[in-house]
């Protein structure tokens, strides 16, 4: 099982108080569930800034600003997130993982 998340739990935000408690909460049912439904593994994904997602696509402001608080200095494609997707769905170990997919927030 996959779940997703986002980074509002680690970064909130004014206005962000509902979203920001639900990707906590995500973060918070990886953990019970991957014990409650064992063997069937449980992992999520929290991705930040998507460059090629239609909310940052098409505004170089946001992508630059948000690129400059990266350790790689890039932001993550939705190929990226396929990427850690599959890796969470594929490997057999990994269970209980909650995959933050950022670029090393500073």
């Amino acid at each position: 099982m996959l779940l997703f998340g986002g980074m509002a739990k680690d970064f909130p935000y004014p206005g962000s108080t509902t979203l920001t408690a639900v990707n906590a909460a995500v973060q918070g049912l990886v953990r019970t569930l991957s014990v409650e439904l064992a063997p069937v593994r449980v992992n999520s994904l929290h991705p930040w800034a998507i460059v090629d997602s239609p909310f940052v696509v098409d505004n170089e402001q946001l992508q630059d600003g948000a690129r400059k608080m990266t350790l790689t200095g890039r932001l993550a494609t939705m190929a990226d997130i396929v990427d850690g997707c599959l890796f969470l769905l594929e490997n057999p170990v990994a269970n209980g993982i909650d995959l933050t997919l950022n670029g090393g927030i500073a």
